[in-house]
């Protein structure tokens, strides 16, 4: 048999193991066929079953480079894996808590063996600003905001009406103008003060008559006295002459009361000092400004119409509109302040003189009416205004400096200085809160020294000893 047919038939004859077996049994099988041969090379041939290729020596040693390489990679990822296994196992949360540190006690944070009290010494309590405030007794009074309109006071605005029918023949003023008490606004052609004076001298007239005819019943009546004396006349004549002298007294009154009535309407109807016959005048009987005209020249107007209408502006009311429970804290008396529309003006001070007892229908608010003074006009009617009362709740109360309150998941608490580098935690029951102070219902005693500025310093140690940091 050949070498070549040997070669043939040893794959049908020997299963193919491994692959780092093949080359030694295909040589050694050679080697039994083929005693005598010559020295052959080894080539490697397509199996019979798979027809895939089998590694040679060669490739073998080709590969072991990469083999080594890929060897030195994995050496390297894993030393780069433990020397910065902290930070992976931190980014993974599994990295072990370590234990809490005792605190530098240089630093003056040291953890208090209280959960609720901080030991700071001096110069921490420096390095954080810390101050203190003191829990003082005080009369609560809680400042209410709110809107506010500028209006005049109903005293001092006057609507002025003509006296008299008439056609206006002058109009001296216009809106805006300020005028004195006294002054004339506006003149009217008025028929009715020539019926006022008419009807005056007829009255006196009446009355002279009425007088004259007095006199003559009181003459007759002596007369008839003096006659029946001496039987001159009947008692029946005398009793007759003393009725007609009480009708001509009851005339006489009668005329002096039609006199007086007729000389009172002249008298208001009549023209201003100097001013023509027949005219009447619109004056004013207050000071102040023009804040309407209803009539224009030669119309003619009837005494049921708002001629002019004139506004003292140096007092004026500001109406602030309070809702829901401020209706009740507001109280007449207390005091008020108004936010001035002119920068850098101070706001005006007034204090709260009723509040309405009925709500506004369309706002749901009862109107405060506060009175202010106006000497500069600086307020207008219609103005909107922000409005501050100082409504006083009637109690006193411990209150506390709000920089002192600190907010936690807890609620509010405060620090309470128990010795000069000690500070307490408490918790605190809030009442009213206003900006610069809060009212303490449970938590701080009058007399207790709290920590104002830097109290959130305070806090934020406290939360790092229970958390057992030691930055």
């Amino acid at each position: 048999m050949s070498p070549h047919a040997v070669r043939r038939s040893r794959p049908a004859a020997v299963p193919l193991m491994s692959l780092h077996a093949e080359p030694l049994t295909a040589e050694r099988e050679a080697g039994a066929a083929e005693p005598a041969g010559p020295a052959t090379p080894v080539r490697r041939t397509p199996s019979a079953a798979g027809g895939d290729p089998r590694p040679s020596p060669a490739s073998a040693r080709r590969r072991a480079p990469v083999l080594l390489f890929l060897a030195a990679a994995l050496a390297a990822l894993a030393f780069g894996g433990w020397a910065y296994r902290g930070p992976l196992l931190d980014a993974l949360g599994l990295a072990p808590h370590p234990p809490a540190a005792a605190a530098d006690p240089a630093k003056g944070d040291a953890p208090p063996a209280d959960p609720d009290l901080v030991t700071l010494d001096a110069a921490g309590q420096t390095r954080i600003g810390l101050a203190f405030g003191t829990a003082e007794i005080r009369r609560i009074v809680l400042p209410v905001c709110a809107p506010g309109t500028v209006a005049f006071d109903e005293r001092r605005v006057t609507h002025l009406k003509p006296r008299t029918q008439g056609r206006v023949l002058s109009l001296a003023v216009q809106p805006g103008d300020r005028v004195e008490a006294g002054q004339t606004l506006a003149t009217l052609d008025a028929a009715g003060i020539l019926d006022a004076r008419n009807g005056l001298l007829a009255a006196q007239a009446a009355l002279g008559e009425a007088r004259a005819s007095e006199k003559v019943t009181e003459l007759q009546l002596k007369r008839g006295q003096d006659q029946l004396k001496f039987g001159g006349v009947a008692q029946a004549e005398v009793e007759r002459r003393q009725a007609d002298l009480a009708k001509a007294k009851a005339a006489v009154q009668s005329a002096e009361a039609s006199a007086d009535m007729y000389r009172a309407q002249y008298q208001r109807l009549a023209p201003a000092e100097g001013a023509a016959p027949g005219t009447s005048a619109v004056v004013t009987p207050i000071g102040g400004v023009v804040t309407s005209v209803g009539i224009t020249l030669g119309e003619v107007v009837d005494t049921g119409r708002d001629a002019i209408t004139v506004a003292d502006p140096t007092r004026v009311l500001v109406l602030a509109s309070l809702y829901g429970p401020d209706i009740a804290r507001v109280k007449a008396g207390d005091a008020a302040s108004v936010e001035s529309p002119v920068p850098g003006h101070p706001p005006f001070e007034g204090r709260v003189r009723s509040v309405n007892a009925a709500l506004d229908a369309a706002t749901n608010t009862a109107p405060a009416r506060i009175e202010l003074a106006n000497p500069e006009d600086q307020l207008r009617a219609n103005m909107f205004v922000s409005v501050t009362v100082a409504a006083d709740l009637g109690r006193d109360g411990v209150t506390i400096p709000a920089a002192a309150v600190q907010q936690t998941e807890q609620g509010p608490i405060a620090f309470v200085r128990v010795a000069p580098d000690r500070f307490e935690r408490r918790s605190l029951t809030l009442g009213i809160q206003r900006s610069d102070w809060v009212e303490v219902k449970g938590g701080v005693a009058a007399g207790d020294s709290v920590a104002t500025a830097g109290s959130f310093g305070l806090k934020a140690i406290l939360l790092r000893s229970l958390l057992g940091s030691t930055d």
